[in-house]
């Protein structure tokens, strides 16, 4: 691909439209479809969480085996290679709402049928693989059509701000479900912990209900639902430079340092057992809180491409530190400088996405982003914990930040916006 098949950057900026305004803080809660989908989907991340915790322990429970865990883990990401490409699709052809509204019933659906399994004694192990395979197909079916719905519930100038409350938002549910479903589960135990999950979408779903897809219906009248329609969103990514840029030094950085596979083994190392190893988990997610903070103290981003390539040498940075840390202490704050410095240009690269990206594509221009970079962590883990059985752990992550950081420098040199994009 040459620069010369892609949109100039005039026309880039001509897509963008006007320059950004100062938008405070939670500015995006201003407006009222955008407040039902933050609380929306806040409600049904942390009850996704909830019902991934309350299943992991289920099936250890029944099995005292790490090999089951690792099917069901795999159960939740098998179905971003397989159907993300049709998930765009569909938000760009049928309205956005109402597959937000089959996500969360199929949620809703399978989350009650293990609570009345379980309640009454038949609940068995296929019963939960079947059940998080279906609701991992929901949550990647309705992922194009929940953030492109962001787009319209905006003014353009708010859309940095809209996505990092939504990320934030995110990261919130991430933090606090798991709590909650492990607190469930000693307290009143897995029916109860079942059975508060299943409550968490009906109002969920009653906030989708209230909301509309801002498109015209001719918007969404496709006349054809064929191989062609399925790649245009293939087709204008890998037209465009700076998304390719971004999506290639994420993929790789991703790729090569998945650190969190390697977790157990530090916690260990360090000496802080199980809680410590529970810190270190959840280090990222605070780090990526503060930097969520931080974008939305600064309200935009004008020098994007110089953002992003810092947030990613950021990044590596701190998984350098963390790799060679010999203090409890410095690994926290090392793992959350790490998910802070994602944080803030994976924002910044899905805002840039979605500001650039025609309407009528937008869903499939998402998937096959978020397919590269959700499926690149997954397969990550797996790369990272092959190369650690060969280097080490703290061999493996700098020789992944090594490499990752030579990539981003021959990214750079390739497509210059990768470093000189602005708006």
């Amino acid at each position: 691909m040459t620069e010369s098949s892609a949109p100039e950057e005039s026309e880039l900026a001509h897509r963008i439209g006007a320059a950004s305004v100062r938008v405070r803080p939670w500015g995006s809660l201003r407006y009222a479809q955008y407040r039902l989908l933050a609380g929306s989907g806040f409600l049904g991340s942390t009850g996704m969480q909830m019902r991934e915790v309350v299943n992991f322990w289920v099936v250890f429970q029944f099995t005292h085996d790490f090999l089951p865990l690792a099917l069901l883990g795999s159960l939740r990401v098998l179905p971003l290679f397989a159907l993300g490409l049709l998930g765009g699709l569909l938000a760009d052809m049928v309205d956005r709402r109402k597959i937000l509204l089959v996500g969360y019933g199929m949620s809703f659906v399978t989350t009650g049928a293990l609570a009345l399994l379980f309640v009454t004694g038949n609940l068995e192990l296929w019963h939960i693989y079947a059940t998080t395979l279906v609701s991992a197909i929901a949550t990647v079916l309705d992922g194009p059509a929940r953030t492109a719905l962001i787009y319209g519930s905006v003014p353009r100038s708010h859309l940095m701000n809209a996505l990092t409350l939504a990320s934030s938002v995110r990261q919130g549910s991430i933090l606090i479900g798991p709590s909650i479903g492990g607190l469930l589960i000693s307290l009143s135990g897995i029916g109860a912990a079942y059975v508060v999950t299943t409550a968490m979408y009906v109002p969920a779903l009653a906030a989708v209900l209230l909301l509309s897809d801002p498109r015209p219906a001719e918007a969404r009248a496709r006349p054809r639902f064929g191989r062609t329609e399925l790649l245009e969103g293939i087709r204008w990514v890998v037209r465009t430079p700076v998304v390719v840029a971004f999506t290639t030094v994420d993929f790789t950085a991703m790729l090569f340092t998945s650190y969190k596979v390697l977790l157990p083994f530090y916690a260990d190392k360090l000496g802080v057992g199980s809680a410590g190893f529970g810190f270190l988990t959840s280090a990222p997610a605070v780090g990526f809180l503060i930097g969520s903070g931080v974008l939305l103290a600064f309200g935009d981003v004008p020098r994007r491409g110089l953002a992003v390539t810092l947030g990613i040498v950021g990044y590596v940075a701190a998984v350098f530190v963390f790799a060679l840390s010999p203090w409890f202490i410095l690994s926290l704050a090392a793992l959350a400088a790490a998910g802070g410095f994602d944080g803030v240009s994976a924002i910044i690269r899905r805002t840039t996405l979605q500001l650039l990206v025609p309407d009528d594509i937008r869903g499939r221009a998402t998937s096959v982003v978020q397919v590269f970079t959700q499926g690149t962590s997954s397969v990550g883990l797996i790369g990272t914990g092959a190369a650690a059985t060969v280097l080490g752990a703290s061999g493996a992550l700098l020789g992944g930040g090594v490499f990752a950081l030579a990539v981003l420098a021959a990214v750079a040199l390739r497509w210059r916006q990768m470093v000189t994009f602005r708006i």
